[in-house]
Formats: C-alpha cells, sequence, structure tokens
C-alpha cells in the first residue's frame, strides 16, 4: 500500500499509529476531517490542524490515520514539504453523500491491501532503547530522537517498532500532540538490569494477544 509521508514527520506518531486500536479509524471521523478541510478551501496546513481539528475531537494519531488511507486511494495528496493537506477535486466537490461512499470505498481498499504489524527486533535492542529513555529522564521527544538515536544506531523502522510494542503493552504513554514518549512509572524506575526480561513478557504478551489460535494449535499438533 501507497504510504504517506507522516504530516509532522514523526517516528513516535507512526509507533502510536501502529499500536492504536483499529476500531478507533472510522470513515464517519475520516469525514469530519474531510469536512473541516472542505470548508478550509479544500486545503489546509499543518499549522492549521490542532486549531482546526482538535475542537472536532480528532488528534494527531487519528489525523494522521486518515491521511494515510485517502492518501492511498488518491483522495487527498500533499506538498512537496509534506505541510499542506489537499484534497482530490472529486473529494472537494463532492456533496456528503458522495464523499462519504469514497471515504468508505478507501478504507475498504485499505483493509484488502494491509498487511497486519507484528515487532520485528532482537530483544536486546528493545532493552537498549529502555536504557536510553530512562537516561534521558525515562521520555524522548521526536527532536531528541532524531539527534541521539542514530548514533545507537537505531533506525526509523526499529525505533517504531519498540515504541509501538511499549505502547501496545502499556509500558509507555504518548503525549496528546504525538511528539513524545515516555516510560510507565514502573518501567522508568525498573532495575536496568531487568529491561531484557521485560522485553521478552512484553513480546511474549503480544504474540498470545495477536497470534492465531488455531496457528499455535497446528503448531503444536505437529
Amino acid at each position: 500500500m501507497t504510504r504517506a509521508p507522516a504530516v509532522l514527520g514523526s517516528v513516535i506518531l507512526s509507533a502510536s499509529l501502529l499500536a492504536a486500536p483499529a476500531l478507533a479509524f472510522s470513515p464517519e471521523r475520516a469525514g469530519i476531517m474531510v469536512d473541516a478541510v472542505r470548508a478550509n478551501g479544500c486545503q489546509m496546513a499543518g499549522s492549521e490542524a490542532s486549531g482546526a481539528l482538535e475542537p472536532l475531537g480528532l488528534d494527531a494519531i487519528e489525523v494522521q490515520s486518515f491521511v494515510e488511507v485517502l492518501y492511498a486511494a488518491d483522495l487527498v495528496t500533499l506538498s512537496d514539504d509534506s505541510e499542506l493537506l489537499i484534497l482530490s477535486e472529486g473529494l472537494c466537490a463532492a456533496d456528503a453523500d458522495a464523499a462519504m461512499e469514497m471515504i468508505v470505498a478507501a478504507f475498504a481498499a485499505q483493509e484488502l491491501g494491509l498487511e497486519p504489524w507484528r515487532p520485528d527486533f532482537e530483544p536486546a535492542r528493545g532493552a537498549a532503547l529502555i536504557g536510553i529513555l530512562r537516561d534521558n529522564d525515562c521520555a524522548m521527544t521526536d527532536e531528541q530522537a532524531a539527534v541521539i538515536l542514530p548514533g545507537q544506531d537505531f533506525s526509523q523502522e526499529l525505533t517504531r517498532d519498540i515504541v509501538s510494542l511499549l505502547l501496545d503493552v502499556g509500558l509507555a504513554d504518548v503525549s496528546p500532540d504525538a511528539a513524545s514518549v515516555r516510560l510507565g512509572d514502573d518501567l522508568c524506575n525498573a532495575d536496568a538490569a531487568q529491561d531484557l526480561a521485560v522485553i521478552d513478557q512484553a513480546l511474549a504478551s503480544w504474540h498470545e494477544a495477536n497470534d492465531a489460535p488455531d496457528a499455535a494449535g497446528g503448531e503444536a499438533g505437529q
């Protein structure tokens, strides 16, 4: 599936999207965003988004999810610097019913082409990132991550996957603007010697909750 460039350019935002419940993102909620952009002249700058969309109950994580879906369906485009979201001519001109039909079709197409995310990293790397976060007052912004993590051999994809797991199992929290992540108090204050065991348990919990029961049963029977 074609992915839109992140509107906020955020590794933490991307991780939040992966960890967020899919049911939180509905065509109806996307329609609220589209209506707001249409009322703004069928385009909206990143600097305008917070003031225009947050009063409608749409946060940064939700908005980026909608942009991903609509971008893949060619219903929106982004300016070269990813700061301006622009509705397609058809979506801009459509009435409410026609626009919702387009949005529903975009969501359906995404579901057909979407590959489920799975955490794919060495547990030791996860433990290392926990240590880096702990040494940084148990939190990190995107700006700090861009400076600190490349020198520690953490790519954006690796960082995203580890943060996604921590968010998914409740070991970390993301700020409302999805610009920073913070370890939970228990993990923040934990003995660093236990970090590898924490990641191992987090991975086991994720697989227990997300792996298909019939697949597990089939392997056991072999």
